[in-house]
């Protein structure tokens, strides 16, 4: 510790033993940091994940970093709400939300569109008969998520009908993140409804 390259001092300053004792002060805390200290605030992440994704919902914006383990696979979890899936929602005897029919047109529900806007909500959510498979399945599912935004915290009906609309014009793009896929916009809207997904 006493070369001057590790601890430089001022030309002609004599070594003290105040000076050493600071120099081993800061090596011994180096040490500390290489070893076990370092470990520990990686251990604290991985073991508050599982809790901090228990109660996390994530609208478009944070759906890349999303702890997506979160109670996946289930209906309904104490911070989103109760999530339904298409076939859920199509289902006969299901009350749907204040404002929704099974009548009502899609193109009503997501003012603008002309794929799909003759038919009714509960049509679409069958399955349409036309157009791409991911066409067919993007549809179904925002209506599916629109229904959703009655008991749950997101998406907003606002941010379904802007994934519909981006879907459409090869343009969704949430924040400043790239322009989605169909497969990733799929992904998300499956993600709202508690459907397990896995990023590629």
């Amino acid at each position: 510790m006493n070369n001057p390259s590790e601890n430089p001092r001022e030309p002609g300053s004599a070594a003290s033993p105040v000076g050493d004792a600071a120099a081993s002060r800061r090596e011994a805390r180096r040490r500390l940091l290489k070893g076990g200290l370092a470990a520990a605030p990686v251990a604290l992440t991985i073991t508050s994940r599982p809790v901090l994704g228990a109660i996390e919902c994530h609208g478009p914006t944070g759906f890349q970093s999303a702890n997506v383990s979160r109670l996946v696979g289930q209906a309904a979890d104490p911070a989103c709400g109760t999530r339904k899936r298409p076939a859920d929602w199509v289902a006969a005897g299901v009350t749907w939300p204040a404002g929704y029919t099974r009548a009502m047109l899609f193109g009503t529900a997501f003012p603008g569109t002309t794929l799909y806007a003759a038919l009714t909500l509960e049509q679409v959510l069958a399955g349409p008969t036309t157009g791409t498979a991911n066409d067919k399945l993007i549809a179904q599912l925002v209506v599916a998520a629109l229904l959703n935004t009655a008991s749950t915290t997101v998406p907003s009906a606002t941010q379904v009908r802007a994934v519909w609309t981006g879907y459409l014009g090869n343009n969704f793009r949430p924040g400043s993140e790239a322009i989605w896929s169909a497969s990733k916009i799929i992904k998300y809207l499956q993600y709202t409804m508690g459907i397990a997904v896995t990023f590629p």
